[in-house]
């Protein structure tokens, strides 16, 4: 018991050592992984896009990172998991083109590890326990470095284990895409911790940066949102570096200069794929803002939506029908081209210019949220199939625990290291704040050690350093350090309240103007009257067939004290493929204010008409064409009597006061 006690207390553990464990819990870890998925995937694979994973299949069976044209007949079943396994001797000599034109090109080293998995053991999607296995026990190494930072080896240990057995991380597993960004996150933050923690000398310095710089580059060939973790490292080399910010000023270009050759170096065939087809990642960022994601964030809805829904269909319309009216004469604009991406640029910062408040609100949300996951996600799970709604069932379950011990920690280290102490604030408002973009578990589960790390530290404190403490002659030596502690937690709390607040101010103000101008600009009545007794309004397209797509902005006049309770308004659209656009607004409640409720909405090619479910006489006050000419930015709104006097942006359900 007292060699376990003596275990417990120690922090420090010889390099070879901390090799030998993490080289232990990367073969333990990786077996239990590899055992996981089998559990997980026996009743059939998850999906990870494999329709996209020829390219896997032809490394597999020695043609290179190429696709087959015509495409082999016999590859399509496999690709459609109709079955399990495919035989390379049933491709053909047939021609092929070059991977230079292939859309799975920022996948490449993706599916290059697929297919040597597949070359070793066979091309069949039940072959592929060795892969998983390798990138679970990879995190799980990983997770030891990052809690090595904090805690003692034993300590390491165990949280990493946790890590291994969470109910969260398991049930993420399963989905290659996914999954493989985790044991690459992990390093990363190992790589920053080093940086920030160690004294900055010229070899080490380089050779964390030189590291960092290819874990990258590898890790933007499995998924291109890795770029979101070059700010932290930049933030990291210039301003939190040991010695202060002036300091150090040729070490620091010379290892930002290593980084970026690094990075190059290991990233060189996904850079020049991703320049080649520029791909669609502020198209991603504008789908992370629909109410498929407010919702697990748990904030309240707005009187307007940003980006109503979670589909691509829809995002292209908005943006391009958007780009119509913000560049007049701009032309067709072909899906995730670099014409589009500069239209959806355009369009959020837009969106930025007039709801930052609502951007900082989101990254609080998910911090929140994410500081608590240990707490969500308790037991194991299988693989998410329900999408964005397979959330944790209760996100308050933590009853703010996890806030609770990432507070403690904050203080704890900013007591012997204020820039240690406002590093890792900076670190856990980025790191949680920015899966708020797409706040969906699949972009955030491997952040889960988060909190794991915290209660780490805490102990290891309590364990190693409480006694000696209170044996070295009381709390007055300490004085000083709890003051900069103190310091610490404070300043930062007021700083962010200081954003939110200054951001909701300044929205407040452009967001009540831009309504303004919605229910102040030239219209014209739609008649209605005849057809509201029937309850359908028919809406014919003014100038239907653009391209890009106009939009009639359309905005249905209530006299919401004359409607029945549970009345609603639905705008529908005929063309089958476009039924998703349809949207029903539920008739805000009364009030004693006897003022017109007005329900705005953008409305595209294939809209049919309104439907009004409560057609008695008042209810519905007029059906009207708004002619918003120089206002690109067009929003579904509802806006109810009193509604400039309300809050013009998101709030945290059941955190008013504060947030």
């Amino acid at each position: 018991m007292r060699a376990l006690w003596i275990l417990l207390r120690s922090r420090s553990a010889p390099l070879w050592l901390d090799c030998l464990i993490a080289l232990l819990l990367f073969a333990a870890a990786g077996i239990w992984g590899a055992a996981s998925w089998k559990r997980a995937v026996v009743n059939g694979q998850p999906f990870y896009y494999q329709l996209y994973f020829e390219p896997a299949v032809m490394i597999a069976c020695g043609r290179g990172f190429v696709v087959t044209e015509p495409q082999v007949p016999a590859v399509v079943p496999f690709l459609r998991k109709q079955v399990d396994s495919f035989k390379c001797g049933d491709i053909p000599p047939v021609e092929t083109r070059s991977a230079q034109t292939l859309t799975q090109g920022p996948w490449r080293y993706l599916m290059t590890a697929v297919g040597w998995t597949w070359r070793l053991f066979g091309v069949s999607w039940s072959a592929m326990a060795p892969l998983f296995g390798t990138l679970f026990g990879a995190t799980v190494a990983a997770a030891y470095a990052v809690f090595r930072l904090g805690a003692g080896p034993l300590l390491a240990v165990l949280c990493s284990w946790a890590i291994a057995v969470s109910g969260l991380h398991l049930a993420y597993l399963p989905s290659l895409r996914d999954y493989a960004k985790a044991p690459f996150t992990l390093m990363l933050v190992f790589l920053l911790g080093l940086l920030v923690v160690r004294k900055a000398t010229w070899k080490g310095t380089l050779a964390v940066s030189a590291a960092y710089g290819a874990v990258l580059g590898v890790g933007y060939g499995f998924r291109t949102d890795f770029l979101a973790e070059i700010p932290p490292f930049v933030l990291a080399l210039a301003v939190l570096l040991k010695g202060g910010i002036s300091r150090n000023v040729q070490l620091k270009l010379a290892s930002a200069a290593l980084f970026v050759v690094m990075f190059f170096a290991t990233g060189w065939p996904i850079v020049l794929s991703v320049y080649r087809s520029f791909g669609c990642q502020w198209h991603t960022v504008l789908l992370g803002f629909a109410q498929d994601f407010t919702r697990p964030l748990d904030l309240e809805r707005p009187p307007y939506d940003l980006s109503r829904q979670y589909l691509d269909e829809f995002a292209y319309t908005s943006v391009t029908s958007y780009a119509g009216r913000a560049q007049p004469g701009i032309g067709h604009i072909e899906y995730c081209t670099p014409r589009y991406e500069a239209a959806v640029s355009l369009l959020l910062r837009d969106l930025v210019v007039h709801f930052p408040a609502d951007i900082v609100v989101r990254a609080y949300a998910s911090i929140l949220r994410i500081v608590e996951l240990p707490f969500t996600w308790w037991n194991p799970a299988p693989a998410p199939t329900g999408g964005l709604d397979d959330q944790p069932p209760n996100p308050d379950a933590g009853h703010g625990l996890g806030l609770v011990l990432v507070i403690v920690t904050v203080g704890l280290i900013s007591a012997s290291s204020a820039r240690l102490g406002i590093s890792l604030v900076l670190f856990i408002l980025y790191f949680a704040g920015y899966p708020a973009i797409q706040f969906d578990a699949r972009n955030y589960f491997h952040f889960e050690f988060i909190t794991w790390w915290t209660g780490a530290f805490v102990l290891q404190f309590m364990v190693s350093d409480l006694w000696s403490i209170a044996r070295s002659g009381g709390m007055s030596p300490l004085v000083p350090q709890m003051r900069r502690a103190v310091t610490v937690i404070a300043v930062s709390f007021a700083a962010m309240l200081l954003l939110l607040w200054s951001a909701r101010a300044y929205q407040g103000a452009t967001v009540r103007s831009l309504m303004q101008a919605y229910l102040e600009a030239p219209r014209t009545e739609i008649p209605s009257r005849d057809a509201l007794a029937a309850g359908f309004v028919p809406v014919a397209r003014t100038v239907p067939g653009t391209d890009p797509e106009t939009a009639d902005f359309l905005d249905v006049s209530l006299n919401a004290w004359r409607c029945g309770a549970e009345s609603n308004v639905a705008f529908r659209y005929g063309v089958a493929a476009r039924k998703d656009f349809s949207r029903v607004f539920a008739v805000p409640p009364s009030t004693d204010v006897r003022e017109a409720t007005h329900i705005l909405m953008p409305v595209y090619d294939g809209f049919d008409g309104i439907v009004v479910s409560d057609n008695r006489p008042g209810c519905v006050d007029g059906v009207y064409r708004v002619r918003a000419e120089g206002q690109p930015l067009l929003l579904e709104t509802v806006l109810s009597p009193g509604w400039q006097k309300g809050p013009l942006y998101q709030r945290l359900r059941g955190r008013r006061i504060i947030w």
